[in-house]
């Protein structure tokens, strides 16, 4: 049946787009849906986008909302990282009451008093702050001094702890055997009746595994370290080397193989290590030979790290230096004999400030007797040799 909605033929062919079909009451009378002709003038022009819909774009969202609000939290146990929301005119107000002109980020520890006061600008919005006190409690606070010498406080943070940089007080290990093959809640239903008030499934599986009562799996019962082999491994995971700044999960991984290789090499590890030490493919693993008596192995690092605002500019040693998106960099150099100066320098953005460092090194090694080096990663030497 013709449709008594299309138009006379043209001399350029219409273009049709089917729509979805329509209510029964108003459907015509064919089985198909009515086609829809449009002109080419009222058809979009190839390769341009439809306009997107009102609820596809809410808008941009703000560089403040002004709540006047300042939070504190703990990045590691030595640097601290403030935010605050002000808005420009809040900012501009606030220095405008200043009897300097200038508004003060503020860091105190609680009944000891203030550590840090860094000046800000409007065009700031967080800081990092270095404050090298593991375990400590900081609040921080955005303000400005009156005339009269008080300080007018816009923001104060809640109270915050750095973390410890040491290992836990808590030094009880338990071993247990979970099968792979078993789930929690079959594994829980073997042993629900040997389970004691308020015990966790670990600890009973613990418990049972060091008496004599018989699991429906092979579980292997490791005895308790001696109080020497405790100390051992603690001065093993916990000392100076594994707990400097900027150095995370994967340079701990790696001092720890390096020293762990060193050891097995010369045979320094002694006692009964070998006790409670499984495998070779870990600090834990394989026993490391035999007595070798007195002995000394020495070796040095170099770790450069710093930080500043992401967008700055850093040189080090004359040299441009790429940024990670917090505004940090580090560097880890092996560091030989010598004499070294090595200038930093941060640049901002717009480059109307300048901040710098000069870094001096010195090393003189005088060797005596049978000492070694320390196994260690293959590194590059430090810049700004002399």
């Amino acid at each position: 049946m013709p449709n008594n909605d299309q138009t006379t033929p043209r001399k350029k062919p219409p273009l049709i787009h089917t729509v979805a079909p329509q209510a029964e009451s108003s459907r015509p009378s064919s089985s198909s849906p009515s086609p829809v002709v449009k002109t080419p003038e009222e058809a979009p022009l190839p390769g341009k986008a439809e306009p997107l819909p009102a609820y596809e774009f809410l808008g941009y969202l703000p560089d403040s909302y002004g709540s006047k609000k300042l939070f504190l939290v703990a990045r590691d146990p030595h640097i601290l990282f403030a935010y605050w929301d002000l808005t420009q005119s809040q900012y501009q107000e606030a220095a405008r009451s200043a009897h300097d002109g200038k508004v003060f980020l503020e860091v105190y520890v609680p009944n000891e008093g203030r550590v840090q006061q860094i000046h800000v600008w409007d065009s700031h919005k967080n800081w990092y702050i270095q404050v090298n006190r593991p375990d400590t409690n900081f609040i921080a606070q955005l303000g400005y001094y009156r005339p009269d010498g008080g300080f007018e406080i816009l923001a104060r943070s809640a109270e915050v702890r750095t973390p410890r940089d040491t290992l836990s007080p808590n030094t009880d290990a338990k071993f247990v055997t979970i099968p792979f093959n078993v789930s929690f809640h079959e594994l829980y239903d073997l042993i629900a009746s040997q389970s004691q008030p308020g015990e966790e499934l670990v600890d009973t599986l613990a418990r049972l595994q060091k008496s004599d009562y018989e699991l429906p799996f092979q579980a292997r019962v490791p005895r308790d370290l001696t109080p020497k082999e405790s100390d051992e491994l603690l001065s093993y995971l916990g000392d100076e080397e594994v707990r400097r700044q900027m150095v995370g999960s994967f340079e701990i991984t790696e001092i720890l193989r390096k020293r762990y290789e060193s050891a097995l090499s010369s045979g320094q590890w002694t006692s009964s290590a070998g006790a409670w030490v499984t495998s070779a493919s870990s600090p834990f693993g394989a026993s490391f030979g035999k007595e070798r008596g007195f002995h000394m192995h020495v070796n040095a690092e170099l770790i450069i790290y710093g930080g500043t605002t992401p967008d700055a500019k850093v040189r080090i040693d004359g040299q441009d230096i790429t940024l990670s998106k917090d505004g940090t960099f580090s560097y880890h150099f092996v560091f030989p004999d010598g004499q070294f100066h090595i200038p930093i320098d941060a640049t901002s953005a717009d480059g109307v400030e300048t901040r710098s460092a000069l870094l001096s090194f010195l090393r003189l090694t005088a060797l005596q007797g049978d000492v070694r080096k320390t196994g260690q990663p293959t590194l590059d030497e430090p810049i700004g040799r002399k």
